[in-house]
């Protein structure tokens, strides 16, 4: 199976608690490599265009107000079955109902703040990852 890539990003809550490096630690003992990474803060435009596929849900307000509460931290992240593989490694979105072991259960405060997002398909995998990042920063990406 060839590697791909998936999005993974540290939420607010996850940099400001300090938790950054144990999640990274525990993403990169899933196999998984680090091809860009960039700490930044999303202005309100941003994170509503990232999350667009929940304008008309009731929590799409509170999300973007969340997301662009703090500093967050996008990752382009590879391995063979990435996207399964890291929602199976993030857990369930409440860290009450998430699997022991997982980054929710172990890192996440509630579940509007639980700590990680993960791209949930293939397709939107390639799309998030290229909203924060052009090919040309993806180390590794032609070798």
């Amino acid at each position: 199976m060839a590697k791909i890539l998936t999005l993974g990003m540290l939420k607010p809550d996850a940099i400001a608690s300090g938790k950054a490096g144990a999640i990274i630690a525990h993403i990169q003992n899933e196999g998984f490599s680090i091809r860009a990474a960039r700490l930044t803060r999303l202005t309100p435009a941003q994170a509503g265009k990232f999350y667009e596929v929940h304008k008309d849900r009731p929590f799409y307000a509170d999300l973007v107000a969340f997301m662009t509460s703090g500093p967050v931290l996008p990752m382009a992240l590879e391995r063979e079955d990435a996207v399964a593989h890291f929602r199976k490694v993030i857990g369930a979105t409440d860290p009450a109902e998430a699997a022991p072991g997982t980054i929710r259960k172990l890192f996440a405060e509630s579940k509007g703040k639980n700590a990680v997002h993960g791209s949930d398909s293939p397709e939107n995998g390639v799309r998030e990852v290229a909203f924060f990042f052009p090919e040309s920063e993806i180390a590794g990406l032609w070798g």
